[in-house]
């Protein structure tokens, strides 16, 4: 197995657009705390225009650089994660607009990971605080609270309402 392999099983990404290359793992500091970085390419051929929907046909959609993106994962030991992704830019000549290549592992415009929101619930039922909890995500507890509420509003509740008049047969 390669290290891009091991790197993409460490922390689990499926998505096979994104590459890593060897001496991808660099030792830095963010906010004045020790981290990990982790450098990755996300790149692919698109097969329309987003914005405008037109087919890729004969170059309609081209490269148009890179942009940056530092994405939180969850901890890898006792170090704050990062992954570095480098997504693909494109320009479709038909519309004139522009639009960035997209993953599965975070949503559009948003710097957290679907993991560390995944863990964010996980760890919302055990007994602790919004902060504690907060610190072991390496999110927020502004951000930590927000999931939870997210959560908590896609749950559709089992019970009904209460008919309106009420009948008893007998009581004592």
């Amino acid at each position: 197995m390669s290290t891009c392999n091991d790197i993409r099983f460490l922390i689990d990404v499926q998505d096979e657009n994104i590459t890593f290359s060897p001496g991808c793992v660099t030792l830095g500091e963010y906010n004045g705390k020790p981290c990990k970085f982790i450098s990755g390419e996300l790149t692919y051929d698109p097969t329309h225009c987003e914005k405008c929907g037109i087919k890729n046909e004969n170059y309609v959609v081209i490269r148009n650089g890179k942009q940056t993106s530092r994405i939180t994962l969850p901890m890898a030991g006792t170090s704050l994660t990062f992954l570095k992704l480098k997504k693909q830019r494109f320009f479709c000549k038909a519309c004139r607009s522009n639009f960035t290549a997209k993953t599965s592992i975070v949503e559009t415009s948003c710097h957290i990971s679907n993991q560390s929101k995944a863990m964010i619930i996980l760890k919302s039922g055990e007994a602790q605080s919004i902060k504690s909890l907060s610190r072991d995500c390496s999110v927020s507890w502004h951000t930590a609270q927000r999931e939870i509420d997210k959560t908590a509003q896609s749950i559709k509740h089992h019970h009904q309402a209460l008919p309106e008049n009420l009948s008893f047969d007998e009581f004592k």
